[in-house]
């Protein structure tokens, strides 16, 4: 643990003074081994000088007892052993004659006289505290004897002391001065990186990566200094960038937002906000006792200014509508887009349903006013509905689909008008709904028959041909009369596959009539609006008639005046395109719709159908005979045939006859039969006094 706090200690020191720290650790390290080895070279040449000394004076104190040895002369020799106390480092001396006798000795004054064990001649030992040194004495080349010297090794140790004491002052000596040096000299180092410190520090505080190292030094730090600066720059530039990305990111985000809550052409909210206000709505209001009110209009006949004048002449007219419901609307309650030509409102907190009731009038009031787009004046009209919480629902699907039934009916009533939210709206729509999934498995199942009903020609009373009306024979619910699924079928889309069944089935069996040899016999089909709007309705029908072989002159397409009202010129070239394969085309229903001269003359019509309300009360209402007598006028000058529907009595086909009408049909003549009951009606042309009525079928 007290490594780990020393080291943790050391790194939290300053660089200067761990700089420092290293560099007087390296210096101390160096300068106390150069003082180690010193020492021990020292202590070395002490040693050998020391041992060279003692040898020395072996050797010249035996030369000097050669003589006496030779005589024998032990008092000389000990006299001439005396002579060692000129020398303070000999403490003992011995001398040996060549058989290892004593020959004499000498003791330092003060210490005990002791005879030391002989050594080998020519060596020595050393000790701690004395060196012994052994030397052969010769005389002229003979071998007396040998001499031991036995010095102290306390000078030695001495002078080793004093050498010691002087290199610590001077290794001290120079560890300071270093530290007196490194001081100055690591400015240079550390100044330039406190500088860079400080920058650092100040960027950090202050978030300012402006800021720029100032240091001038062309060495490493200096190139440290430079890549600082530039990873500086890099940084500044990519916050830069960061902080363009962050407010082109939060641009979106808003821009997102108002996509996700906004409808992008007339600038109201949109069905995700509509939705989320409502469920608010809906909470506050079963929480507080309140009561709202759900709008749903649908505009009527959008489609035909998108497909006459265009998306953006469309897209203008919303967004002029948008802003005249938006006037229509108490402050605080909520309008959206939430489709193609569908808007929806949220009246919070309304006493009753008629303050819807009011708003809904006022908004189809406001509508009333021609728009003008573009230089083109347009008259459009909405359909609302209109359901109550919690008076309805308190569910907020439950009131948009209930507001959305309502809307429905206020369509079936004509349009430009409202409908409020009724229980039987509920259990129509029930039925609708049912009968949707059973109409897509009619096809399927081959559910699906056609009756024909005879068209009279007037003049001759002779059968000239036939309408295909279908009907829908149900295993479980028997015939279903057209009035109560076409609408299902037009509303869902089905009456698309639905309508080129008829077509196929009424031409083969129009061209088995013809091949049975009835060749003057046409054949008069209704078409359905979303029919005529197809793409591919053209090169349909052409292909079927081409698949069955029947001829183009015997087939009468009939259109009603309201599919006319909305078509375009595109609409218009499919028309000319049919009439010039050969295809006959009739106004079916003329006189209850919008008809004008104008109409007349750009459609490449062929025939117009008298509506039967003006023929069922001929000939005693004058003014249904005053119309019936113009329309019939008006096609002769136009050069069209004229048909006159549900002819019920003699009086009536009398009254038509007497005013050119062409031909007729009608329960007088016959109720739609199947195929197998035409020839009959064909056959009793051969016999005028059955007549027809008796023929015809009684159901």
């Amino acid at each position: 643990m007290t490594l780990r706090t020393n080291l943790a200690r050391l790194q939290r020191l300053p660089v200067a003074a761990r700089l420092k720290l290293a560099n007087l650790l390296t210096s101390g390290v160096v300068i106390f081994l150069a003082g180690f080895l010193l020492l021990g070279v020292q202590v070395y040449l002490s040693g050998t000088a020391l041992l060279e000394q003692t040898r020395t004076e072996a050797e010249m104190t035996g030369e000097n007892l050669s003589a006496a040895m030779v005589f024998d002369d032990r008092k000389s020799g000990t006299d001439i052993l005396a002579s060692l106390k000129a020398f303070t480092n000999v403490v003992h001396a011995t001398v040996r004659m060549q058989d290892g006798t004593l020959f004499a000795t000498y003791h330092r004054s003060g210490l005990p006289e002791t005879i030391a064990p002989p050594l080998a001649q020519e060596t020595y030992t050393l000790t701690l505290t004395r060196l012994r040194v052994a030397k052969s004495i010769e005389f002229h080349g003979q071998k007396l004897g040998t001499i031991q010297l036995e010095t102290e090794l306390v000078a030695a140790y001495r002078r080793i002391a004093w050498y010691v004491l002087l290199v610590s002052i001077i290794m001290f000596t120079s560890l300071y001065l270093a530290h007196v040096v490194l001081a100055r000299l690591q400015r240079f180092v550390t100044e330039p990186l406190l500088a860079l410190a400080k920058t650092s520090q100040t960027i950090s505080h202050q978030g300012d990566f402006s800021i720029r190292a100032e240091v001038n030094a062309a060495d490493d730090i200096g190139l440290l200094a430079g890549a600082f600066n530039t990873m500086l720059d890099r940084i500044e530039k990519r916050e830069s960038e960061l902080e363009n990305e962050i407010n082109e990111r939060k641009h979106v985000e808003r821009k997102l937002d108002r996509l996700a809550h906004f409808d992008s052409v007339t600038g109201l909210h949109n069905r995700y906000f509509f939705n989320d206000r409502l469920s608010a709505v809906v909470a506050r209001a079963q929480k507080q006792n309140e009561r709202a009110v759900v709008m749903f209009l649908d505009l009527d006949n959008f489609k035909t200014v998108n497909d006459t004048l265009g998306h953006a002449t469309g897209d203008e007219l919303l967004r002029v509508v948008a802003e005249r419901l938006r006037g229509c609307l108490r402050f605080g309650d909520t309008i959206s887009r939430i489709g193609g030509d569908e808007f929806a409102m949220i009246l919070e907190n309304v006493t009753s349903s008629q303050i819807g009731e009011r708003i809904a009038e006022k908004c189809l009031e406001a509508l009333s006013g021609v728009i003008h787009v573009e230089q083109n004046e347009i008259y459009i009209s909405g359909s609302i509905g209109i359901s109550t919480c919690p008076d309805d629902a308190i569910d907020m699907h439950a009131l948009l689909k209930f507001a959305d039934t309502a809307m429905y009916y206020a369509k079936s009533a004509g349009k430009n008008t409202y409908r409020l939210f009724t229980n039987s709206m509920q259990g129509d729509a029930q039925k609708r709904f049912l009968m949707n999934g059973n109409l897509r498995r009619a096809l399927e199942r081959e559910e699906f028959v056609l009756h024909y009903q005879p068209q009279i020609d007037l003049t001759t009373g002779k059968i000239v041909g036939v309408e295909a009306l279908l009907r829908w024979s149900h295993p479980d619910l028997g015939i279903i009369s057209p009035l109560d699924f076409i609408p299902v079928a037009e509303e869902t889309g089905l009456i698309i596959p639905i309508g080129t069944w008829v077509l196929q089935a009424a031409c083969r069996q129009l061209k088995m009539w013809h091949d049975q040899g009835m060749l003057h016999l046409r054949m008069a089909i209704n078409l359905s609006g979303r029919q005529l709007k197809e793409d591919n309705f053209v090169r349909v029908v052409l292909d079927i008639i081409s698949a069955t072989g029947v001829r183009p002159d015997s087939i009468e397409l009939e259109l009603t005046e309201s599919m006319l009202m909305e078509v375009g010129e595109h609409t218009i070239d499919k028309l000319k395109a049919l009439r010039a394969a050969g295809i006959l085309l009739a106004i079916d229903d003329f006189g209850t719709g919008y008809s004008s001269m104008s109409y007349l003359k750009r459609f490449p019509i062929n025939t117009l159908k008298v509506d039967r309300s003006f023929v069922c009360d001929l000939p005693d209402n004058l003014q249904d005979v005053a119309i019936t007598k113009a329309i019939i006028s008006m096609a002769h000058s136009l050069d069209l045939h004229v048909v006159a529907e549900g002819i019920e009595t003699s009086a009536q086909e009398a009254l038509l006859i007497s005013h050119g009408c062409n031909s007729g049909q009608g329960f007088h003549y016959s109720k739609p039969v199947p195929a197998s009951q035409i020839a009959i009606l064909l056959a009793a042309e051969t016999e005028p006094a059955a007549g027809y009525s008796s023929l015809m079928p009684a159901a």
